[in-house]
């Protein structure tokens, strides 16, 4: 969830001079354990003095007892030592990262005086969400998930999101939401205008939508377009299979590109 609070002076005033209007959401980054900043020496002492344990653990049973049996604390701490490296709790510019969310636009505080702007109605967003699972005995069990957004500006700078930030299954469908209250209705007129409008490998216009290898399919023809398992599939009336399939990531502006579709077919 976000969390309240005041964006540092250099983020309002961008904000300000884009007009993106009221702050509604602010992001921090996930973090491990929640350790106020008054503690993050005592942590980052505690977890060095873990990991030397290990370290020392290892190796005398690596020496005095089996090398099979010292390897498994040398990989924990190269494990922790990994972690701790990524962690906001331990470097400092990833704890000061912050993702926020106005009115009319997004900015993101990457750190050390790096900003990312863009307002809702020029943004594109390339989304990509990892969910990886344990196969057992024929059962699948999804055990973690990461997502990775891609924030493009008119001027090509580009800013990317991950689940870095806590609890992406909140920013994400705002970003997405934000984008197309802003975009859809302008891409909807400019199709009903007779424009053709690109979205990635597909391009949709009055007539019907089509890739440059499957060709065109009438709106008349087109059963449903649908979302799963990271790829975006158009059905045809009639087909079992697929007539196109293409990688969520590669379609900007996901929302906008179904909210036209949806209008289109049927």
């Amino acid at each position: 969830m976000s969390v309240p609070g005041s964006p540092s002076p250099e983020v309002a005033q961008l904000a300000s001079r884009r007009g993106f209007g009221r702050l509604e959401h602010t992001f921090l980054p996930s973090k491990e354990v929640n350790v106020q900043e008054k503690y993050r020496g005592l942590f980052i002492a505690a977890s060095l003095t873990g990991i030397a344990g290990l370290v020392t653990g290892g190796i005398l049973l690596w020496v005095f007892v089996t090398w099979a049996l010292g390897m498994y604390p040398l990989l924990c701490s190269a494990l922790a030592i990994g972690a701790l490296l990524n962690s906001p709790n331990f470097r400092k510019k990833l704890g000061s990262q912050r993702l926020h969310l106005f009115e009319r636009g997004l900015l993101v505080d990457m750190g050390a005086g790096q900003l990312f702007a863009v307002r809702w109605d020029q943004a594109v967003h390339y989304q990509e969400t990892v969910q990886e699972v344990i196969i057992y005995k024929g059962t699948k069990t999804p055990f973690n998930t990461t997502h990775t957004s891609t924030l493009v500006a008119p001027n090509g700078t580009r800013a990317v999101i991950s689940s870095r930030f806590a609890d992406f299954g909140s920013w994400l469908p705002l970003i997405s939401e934000a984008i197309a209250r802003a975009q859809a209705q302008k891409v909807w007129e400019a199709v009903r205008e007779g424009q053709k409008v690109s979205h990635g490998p597909f391009s949709v216009d009055a007539t019907g939508i089509s890739t440059g290898h499957e060709g065109v399919l009438p709106w008349s023809a087109v059963a449903t377009i649908d979302v799963g398992g990271g790829f975006v599939a158009v059905r045809q009336h009639g087909q079992p299979t697929a007539w196109a399939l293409a990688k969520v990531e590669t379609v900007p502006n996901l929302l906008v590109f179904l909210t036209v579709a949806s209008n289109l077919y049927g």
